[in-house]
């Protein structure tokens, strides 16, 4: 029976969903299985073929063409290119992947079907990231296809792309991002990202049509990652598919079409031609709509990607005023994300001795079941070292002095043991930095929910990182007073150029930048710009307008240290709604009133 197209593209379908049932669920997570929906596979081939004729060749059939997919599995897309093609064949079709099995299946799915179309394809068995892909003897390269979707890549040690993720690890200029956490930039996607552009720009033509985890598209991060692909490619068209579990909604529904918990995006860039603005697309709904949409002409967004951030999502108007100020950051060098203990309900209790009567039973090896599932391993935990060390912690204290109070959350302080080995990641810079602070200023760096931004608040403890929000790309961070080594936490000749005739102490630049930041009037003007970075500070024009920032600062401070009261006030912050706000609110009416001073029209 003759197998066409269309029957080859369902085939493979049905072969990558007989590949998920034999790999267990923490296999397919580890490897970064997920198989395209072939709605999305065939709107990619349609959109390259497409781009290539823009590029004054005859599309997917053109002999000048060569295909390349580096992690086909079972092979959707080259599957999709030979449905979508016109007449002609391209001069290469090659099908690149670690699993053999999944080669063998599209061996024996496509090769009838490209054999009668005169498609030359070829499936190979190796490590795509080990080295460049074979000589395409002057060919138009085309790479296509949907990298893993490991997080934490099983390629770190690949010599030839660790080498090439250095152009995404600098910023536009060529200087070091100088970011503490650079760990996404080697994540599987980003490489194979990174692989595919060196593929294309051996050329003077070609295209990259990548299906990927979306948060490269505006993570800070990442910007020296997008900067190099709008240098290097004339046109880079992106269609944010959305769907991530992570971001605050308005409360529509939001689909994934892979089922992931991270946001997806397919990003069409093109090496040759004219160059234009980068594009954006957004594509929204239940995954049934979103499928339907990319059977249809999609709607466009001309987007700035201006420096320094390079951000592929539409944003708002540049503010040169805004832009000119300094960031916290620049004010306030040292600063960290909250304390992570992945065991709250064994780790955190708003009753001390209840706490220390845990600790104490889980270190003489009482039995479970613990709450936190304490007593349960996992990829980063050990129990047995877990409990070695809460018994070394008590050995040195055993009043429980290494507990420590914590903002847990709005109006919420409780204990915490933040106690290396049980906590994920207790902080120790950030505590020794609390023990030396008299306050410290918490807000986020990025937010890519839709609620109005919202982040701003003081503690004079311990802070932990789901303070402000609970999603996982919206974390609390704390800029304490004093550094972990008791000195101010003050960039001297930052802040001289920023107010040259007032100078500063560390506990009141915190309340100046939260009687500023937690105003409605900066929170409201600048909505678009504090969710995308750092926020930045305005400088008070005069004494008495930092004075008054500084007092109603002090007051909000004051409030969030009070606690919750009985009245029924709700009041957001950050992303959480809080009861019994009612000091809160007086004292935002108050840097409400304080900073229209510092933010006049």
């Amino acid at each position: 029976m003759s197998v066409g197209p269309e029957d080859a593209l369902e085939a493979v379908v049905a072969a990558a969903h007989a590949r998920d049932a034999q790999l267990s669920k923490a296999e397919r997570r580890r490897r970064g299985v997920v198989h395209t929906p072939p709605a999305v596979a065939r709107f990619v081939a349609r959109e390259v073929d497409a781009a290539l004729r823009g590029l004054g060749l005859r599309g997917l059939g053109d002999e000048r063409v060569a295909l390349i997919d580096p992690a086909c599995g079972p092979g959707i897309f080259l599957a999709a290119c030979l449905a979508e093609a016109g007449e002609g064949a391209p001069g290469a079709a090659l099908g690149l992947d670690v699993d053999a099995r999944a080669l063998g299946a599209a061996e024996a799915l496509l090769g009838p079907s490209f054999g009668r179309r005169g498609w030359p394809l070829s499936l190979r068995h190796g490590d795509t990231l080990s080295g460049p892909p074979p000589p395409l003897e002057g060919r138009v390269p085309v790479v296509i296809g949907n990298p893993p979707w490991a997080g934490r890549s099983a390629n770190r040690d690949a010599a030839y792309t660790e080498g090439l993720l250095d152009d995404f690890r600098r910023d536009a200029e060529g200087a070091p991002l100088g970011e503490r956490k650079i760990g996404v930039l080697s994540d599987d996607y980003v490489r194979f990202f990174r692989w595919a552009a060196e593929v294309a720009r051996a050329h003077e033509r070609g295209v990259v049509a990548l299906v990927t985890n979306g948060s490269f598209l505006d993570g800070p991060v990442h910007r020296g990652m997008r900067a190099a692909l709008l240098r290097w490619f004339e046109r880079v068209d992106v269609i944010d598919l959305g769907g991530s579990a992570l971001l605050a909604k308005g409360g529509a529904r939001d689909g994934n079409v892979f089922g992931v918990r991270v946001g997806a995006a397919i990003t069409l860039a093109v090496r040759g031609g004219e160059r234009r603005a980068p594009r954006h697309a957004a594509v929204r709904g239940p995954v049934d709509a979103k499928l339907t949409a990319l059977e249809a002409p999609l709607s466009y967004t001309s987007l700035r990607a201006a420096p320094p951030l390079y951000r592929l999502v539409p944003g708002p108007a540049l503010d040169p005023e805004y832009e000119a100020w300094p960031t916290l950051p620049a004010l306030m060098p040292f600063h960290r994300e909250g304390v992570q203990t992945n065991r709250d309900a064994f780790c955190v209790d708003a009753d001390r001795d209840r706490l220390l009567g845990r600790l104490r039973a889980f270190a003489k090896g009482e039995p479970g079941p613990w709450p936190g599932k304490v007593d349960v391993r996992s990829g980063h935990y050990d129990p047995a070292a877990a409990r070695e060390a809460v018994g070394a912690a008590l050995a040195a204290e055993p009043d429980g002095a290494f507990l420590r109070r914590v903002a847990y959350r709005p109006l919420d302080t409780r204990w915490i043991a933040p106690i290396g080995k049980l906590c994920h990641r207790p902080r120790p810079p950030l505590q020794a930095a609390m023990a030396r602070s008299s306050l410290a200023l918490l807000t986020v760096r990025k937010d890519r929910g839709q609620r109005p931004w919202a982040h701003a608040a003081a503690s004079r403890h311990l802070v932990d990182n789901c303070f402000l929000s609970a999603r996982s790309s919206c974390r609390t961070r704390a800029f304490p007073t004093h550094d972990p080594s008791g000195a101010p936490n003050l960039d001297a000749p930052a802040l001289r150029a920023w107010t040259p005739s007032l100078p500063w102490e560390p506990e009141p630049l915190v309340l100046y930048a939260l009687a500023v930041l937690a105003s409605r009037r900066y929170r409201e003007r600048y909505d678009g710009q504090l969710k995308a970075d750092y926020p930045r500070l305005p400088p008070p024009p005069d004494e008495p307008t930092r004075a008054r920032c500084v007092e109603a600062g002090a007051a909000l401070a004051a409030a969030f240290d009070a606690g919750a009261g009985d009245g029924d006030t709700e009041v957001c912050v950050g992303h959480h709604r809080v009861l019994g706000a009612d000091r809160l609110r007086s004292a935002l009416d108050l840097c409400d009133a304080a900073a229209a001073h510092a933010l006049r029209d």
